[in-house]
């Protein structure tokens, strides 16, 4: 049966090599390139007054990757939001002309909206030049990454935003140097069928009997195993399970191939076929 009480832990993050010989008045930014199974890595410095991480992440990707002529998918959470209304910005200022977004939400697109950013159909594009978005955490040297364990909300989709990254020629995931970690542990999010909710559940659980638990994420009030009486259901009209695992996570990806095999799950938050870059400030 599933279990009912849940753990969590602090990793560390970026090696302490990192962090040293920073420039008086200056930012480190730190980029990670995964190309096909072995990411480079290189370390560059900027000057930027704003004192937040992630907006120094949301301007350094803009001014560093987007053009002109750009179809661009537009991520969801917090940085995304940032990169999202400083492109309109550069937009409205004549920096770039002829930009296309291609929202990964609907909370993207209404920043981008509001941002007063030209949006596109998904379906109406075929291939996306540029993609940013955020991640909730990243495994260090792999930029295997996970979605949707914090921010997702009924108006969000894992569904849609892992389809506008498949279409893309590049991604970067902005970051802050607590999501980047060498032993993950936590959660990961699971779309699954409505229908026989549970069965598929039962199922998850087994697969991690001794190493996760398996709880529905509620809409409102608190979690407990079968999400209470208000369990959230997306956009597509699915359920999200949690896997809360409760030892480290030896692989992400073999615990993607084992979700992707359970029958009545439709998606997961693990995010690992596409070449990235990870911007980290």
């Amino acid at each position: 049966m599933m279990a009912t009480t849940a753990a969590a832990a602090n990793l560390p993050c970026l090696p302490q090599t990192w962090k040293a010989n920073n420039p008086k008045g200056r930012h480190k930014v730190i980029t990670w390139e995964r190309r096909s199974k072995s990411p480079s890595l290189t370390a560059c410095y900027c000057s930027l007054s704003e004192t937040s991480p992630l907006f120094r992440a949301a301007k350094h990707t803009i001014d560093t990757y987007i053009k002109s002529g750009m179809v661009i998918g537009l991520g969801s959470g917090q940085a995304s939001a940032m990169a999202i209304k400083y492109l309109g910005h550069q937009i409205r200022a004549g920096a770039f002309k002829h930009i296309l977004g291609i929202p990964t939400s609907v909370v993207s697109a209404s920043e981008a909206a509001k941002a007063g950013i030209p949006l596109g159909e998904l379906g109406n594009s075929s291939q996306i030049d540029f993609a940013f978005d955020d991640v909730d955490i990243i495994e260090e040297r792999t930029l295997i990454s996970v979605i949707g364990c914090q921010r997702l909300q009924g108006e969000e989709s894992i569904i849609q935003e892992k389809l506008v990254l498949s279409m893309v020629d590049q991604i970067v995931f902005m970051v802050t140097e607590n999501q980047y970690k060498r032993g993950l542990e936590g959660s990961i999010p699971v779309v699954i069928e409505s229908l026989n909710w549970l069965e598929t559940a039962e199922e998850i659980d087994d697969l991690f009997l001794g190493d996760a638990e398996v709880w529905r994420r509620p809409s409102i009030g608190h979690a407990d195993p079968l999400g209470g009486d208000f369990p959230l259901v997306t956009s597509e009209g699915h359920n999200i399970l949690d896997v809360i695992f409760t030892s480290p996570i030896a692989s992400l990806v073999e615990v993607a191939e084992s979700l992707e095999k359970v029958n009545g799950v439709v998606e997961h938050g693990v995010v690992s076929k596409f070449p990235c870059k990870a911007i980290c400030f």
